[in-house]
């Protein structure tokens, strides 16, 4: 599974970043994907640093980061489209 997040988080942030409009738009697209993949990091560490059930399953990190990239990705292509039509 990790596979086909990785294959859709690479795939979908060169696809949001070349279709930015400008060097501008491309840079910021950049920025928020790798937000949205910090985000998921910090997050998915510090929900498998809990104790008991809470931290459970350990080393979630990079899958959060991922997921939430792909997220950011999608939203970047959203924007873009959503921009383009104006």
């Amino acid at each position: 599974m990790a596979v086909i997040w990785l294959v859709a988080l690479i795939l979908g942030s060169a696809f949001a970043i070349a279709a930015g409009q400008g060097a501008k738009w491309k840079v910021l697209n950049a920025v928020i994907i790798l937000g949205c993949m910090g985000l998921g990091l910090g997050l998915g560490y510090s929900l498998s640093l809990g104790r008991g059930n809470f931290g459970f399953v350990r080393g979630e990190g990079v899958q959060f980061a991922m997921m939430f990239g792909i997220v950011g990705a999608m939203a970047c292509v959203a924007r873009n489209t959503w921009s383009s039509k104006e």
